[in-house]
């Protein structure tokens, strides 16, 4: 089976247990806090549109909606998308979610201002193509932003053993098909967000930057802990003169 396709897999299997864990976030105080970091990168005007890349059960559209932006979501993950349509829906906020691959979007050159994503590149098969697809469709000007962490370093089915650990009443053989997926990914091999940095100065990204991690801006919830790694934002901008 092609490695996109047991990714696919493995995300329709979690779609449920994530759709739960994110309507806690948005129901807490996280959802606050994830919408004032993003908001503070974005121009201050509200007829803005996003696009979520790999948006799984929709946390990162639904806060966007909320701040008053045209948002579009994609995943992979038909049954990730019918979770984010539900949440949405209990959010009351309108927001297109589509089926679609990061690496290849199914969209025109400069069509958003911004892009989003949050801990999806880790198990993209291709990181440096789902960039530049990025890069494409973002507006001369735009923003791309993307939260992730360097997963490469640690062993998912090992770390969910400890209490403070969300996902650590998973089934662990679910766990370990992540690990096992995990393993057969180059990104796994990079020392990360140092190398994404120089991905996005070398495809043309401009005014590139990141902040290590910014775990203690958006996790205010104690049982809301996903490892103990940093939580990268990583930061790029399409140039204004730039026309793809």
């Amino acid at each position: 089976m092609e490695l996109d396709k047991r990714v696919q897999n493995y995300w329709n299997a979690r779609s449920k247990e994530f759709g739960d864990t994110r309507r806690v976030e948005l129901a807490g105080p996280d959802a606050q806090a994830w919408q004032n970091f993003i908001t503070s990168y974005l121009p201050k005007k509200k007829d803005i549109s996003v696009l979520d890349v790999g948006t799984g059960t929709g946390f990162l559209a639904i806060l966007m909606a909320q701040s008053g932006y045209c948002v579009t979501g994609i995943d992979l993950s038909k049954e990730m998308l019918r979770q984010a349509e539900q949440v949405a829906q209990m959010n009351e906020m309108s927001i297109h979610f589509e089926c679609g691959n990061a690496q290849q979007l199914d969209f025109a050159s400069n069509t958003f201002e911004v892009v989003v994503s949050r801990n999806l590149t880790w198990n993209l098969p291709n990181v440096t193509a789902a960039y530049i697809e990025w890069l494409r469709v973002l507006k001369p000007g735009g923003i791309m932003l993307n939260f992730d962490s360097n997963y490469g370093a640690i062993n998912f089915a090992t770390e969910a053993e400890k209490k403070e650990n969300v996902h650590h009443k998973l089934d662990k053989k679910i766990l370990w098909e992540c690990e096992n997926l995990k393993k057969g990914l180059s990104i796994s091999q990079e020392n990360r967000p140092q190398w994404d940095l120089q991905c996005l100065q070398r495809i043309g990204f401009v005014n590139c930057s990141y902040r290590a991690d910014i775990r203690s801006m958006v996790h205010c919830l104690q049982n809301m802990q996903y490892d103990t790694l940093p939580l990268f934002a990583l930061c790029g901008y399409k140039s204004a003169q730039r026309n793809m």
